[in-house]
């Protein structure tokens, strides 16, 4: 362990890009060098909720039940939610879904999907109704949750994480303790295998190389997959929405209930939402 210590601790980010399906290859996946977890570690629950998809005033009812729902879950300290807030980009529709989480009094982090930027393209109507929620990290008991705007455009494949997020990460991530536990959270799926995937995900994942990451969680792809590399999910889910349907097949709907442990995990399970 060591050994791979060295190794990593010394390459270069343009290395990390050039060797990053070579690292996983040999199992040198973030989170693999610090196994032993600090001592303030917390343990508390999170929901990882994905592609709301808010259509007109006939979804408040849905969604009031369904953060209503989330509410309930003991030691809850927050809801992460993983873009498409709206269906069609409308202020009204990202604001309710706002309105709605603080009326709940559900501490609510998000990040944009591709759907909210439909009205103009960009993140402008988001970002004044969610004023810091593009790309931004904040920490709770020891536990470090990093969130960024993997949008490009209102394309919705064959899509490129745009150079601002890569520019944020590249001025934040030398802040934080990558000792630390650490979520990683956005839109658009991380992992290769899962479709519609930004072509330079790889980009994103190759500077947490060093860092101990422990879960990422991702929306889009409305259905469940898990791809792990090393001990570290890389995970979609089915989506919350309303009017849209599961793009797997399936018909549940629901979010990720996850708990964090003092040994510096995260265990996950679906919980079904029933309207």
């Amino acid at each position: 362990m060591k050994e791979i210590r060295n190794i990593q601790t010394h390459l270069t980010r343009r290395q990390a890009l050039g060797r990053l399906a070579t690292l996983l290859a040999a199992g040198c996946w973030p989170g693999c060098l610090y196994a032993e977890a600090s001592s303030d570690i917390g343990e508390f629950s999170f929901v990882a909720a994905n592609d709301f998809h808010h259509a007109s005033p006939e979804c408040d009812v849905w969604f009031e039940r369904l953060f209503r729902q989330i509410a309930t879950h003991p030691r809850l300290a927050f809801c992460i939610g993983l873009g498409d807030l709206a269906d069609k980009g409308l202020p009204e529709s990202i604001a309710a879904i706002r309105r709605i989480s603080v009326q709940a009094r559900t501490p609510f982090y998000s990040v944009p999907g591709n759907h909210d930027k439909d009205v103009e393209a960009t993140t402008r109507i988001y970002a004044e109704i969610f004023p810091g929620r593009l790309n931004y990290a904040w920490t709770h008991e020891g536990w470090q949750f990093v969130a960024i705007d993997s949008t490009d455009g209102k394309a919705w494949k064959e899509t490129r994480i745009q150079p601002k997020t890569l520019d944020w990460l590249d001025a934040t991530l030398p802040a934080l303790d990558r000792t630390r536990p650490t979520v990683l959270f956005t839109h658009f799926p991380l992992a290769h295998e899962v479709f519609m995937c930004p072509l330079n995900a790889e980009d994103v994942l190759a500077r947490f190389v060093n860092f101990n990451l422990r879960g990422v969680f991702t929306g889009h792809f409305h259905g469940q997959t898990s791809v792990m590399h090393g001990g570290v999910a890389l995970v979609t889910n089915a989506c919350c929405s309303r009017v849209q349907k599961n793009h797997d097949g399936t018909t549940r709907k629901g979010y990720w209930l996850c708990q964090t442990l003092k040994t510096g995990t995260i265990s996950r399970s679906f919980v079904e939402f029933t309207g």
